[in-house]
């Protein structure tokens, strides 16, 4: 159905539908519109090799708590490699991951040995399903994006450590990126088990995915094993200067979880009750995203239509009978974003 295989790629979508890239209202992706502030970054910051800077790893240290971690060019880098060094380190038996969500888990994954999934929709089928695996000692590693992107499922922090208790020689890989609006649920709040490993991301709350920056939280072999893959300079300099500004501010941290968990309602109002006439359901809530469930013929309807008015939306597969339409949060100051979206809204009722 979709084109698009992964969301914001408005270059892909203006040779798709004719629309100059700077003519978009990009909702494709689950990035904060609000970005952080980046502060004005130093001469010298461009200039030097880029080590990294201890300031930066305190400052990670202050925002996601005293964990072992390594610092790279975004979480992409560390997912592809993770299969590879977690089986060399670990059980060379199943993986498991969730049947929908962020793709490029299962494709690491599938190129390094069996996989098999569980229910990405439902977390109490989820549960079941890997509790039966658990059981039957089926699972060699279980992979875990809490919550969900585009699903909105999020696990308890207990039945998470419950699973890496009952791993044998195997380790559960926990996608935090979406976690920072609530991150009371992130495993980064506990002592982490030798064998979790935990993926967070700059990009998605602070809106910053453009300065690729991520942090992976694991035991020492597991981050070692990973360093001799990524190398030196693996953060960019400006990277690692904005990053410790954003990273630092607890204030703007607090004000931007206030302000997204507050306009969560009207980002929601926007688009329900137009769709759910249309015949779609509300699938998943998150403060930087909402999923509609529907079959794949309105999906693609769907889409189409609102890249022909310049709105770019997220398309997700499921099965022969449902897709999901996932919606990225609108500037709810720009009068003409939600105008452009009403006016689409509109025109789909009136064909009708």
């Amino acid at each position: 159905m979709s084109q698009l295989f992964h969301g914001g790629d408005l270059h892909a979508a203006s040779n798709i539908f004719g629309r100059p890239a700077d003519d978009w209202l990009d909702l494709s992706t689950g990035i904060n519109q609000h970005s952080y502030p980046a502060p004005v970054v130093a001469a010298e910051v461009w200039q030097r090799l880029p080590y990294l800077q201890p300031a930066l790893m305190d400052a990670a240290a202050g925002y996601y708590g005293q964990h072992a971690c390594l610092a790279s060019s975004g979480s992409q880098p560390i997912i592809e490699l993770l299969p590879r060094v977690l089986r060399a380190l670990g059980s060379t038996k199943t993986a498991w991951l969730a049947d929908v969500g962020y793709q490029e888990h299962r494709h690491g994954w599938h190129q390094c040995g069996p996989i098999k999934t569980y229910n990405g929709l439902c977390v109490q089928q989820a549960t079941l399903q890997i509790d039966n695996a658990m059981a039957n000692d089926e699972v060699g590693h279980l992979v875990i994006i809490n919550p969900n992107n585009p699903t909105g499922t999020l696990f308890s922090v207990a039945q998470l450590l419950l699973w890496a208790q009952q791993l044998n020689n195997g380790f559960l890989v926990v996608d935090e990126a979406f976690i920072d609006t609530q991150p009371s649920a992130s495993l980064l709040c506990q002592t982490l088990p030798d064998n979790v490993v935990i993926l967070r991301s700059v990009g998605k709350f602070f809106g910053l995915a453009g300065i690729r920056l991520g942090f992976t939280f694991a035991s020492p072999r597991v981050l070692a094993a990973l360093q001799q893959y990524i190398g030196p300079w693996s953060v960019n300099g400006p990277a690692q200067s904005i990053a410790i500004a954003a990273l630092n501010d607890q204030v703007w941290q607090q004000h931007m979880r206030q302000q997204l968990i507050l306009q969560a309602p009207t980002q929601l109002h926007l688009w329900q009750q137009p769709l759910l006439q249309l015949g779609a359901s509300l699938a998943a809530q998150h403060e930087l995203f909402r999923s509609f469930a529907m079959t794949p013929n309105l999906a693609h309807q769907l889409h189409q239509s609102a890249a022909e008015q310049g709105i770019l939306l997220r398309p997700v597969d499921i099965n022969s009978s449902k897709s999901l339409l996932r919606f990225g949060n609108i500037d709810l100051s720009q009068t003409k974003a939600i105008q452009r979206c009403q006016n689409w809204l509109q025109s789909l009722h009136t064909r009708r």
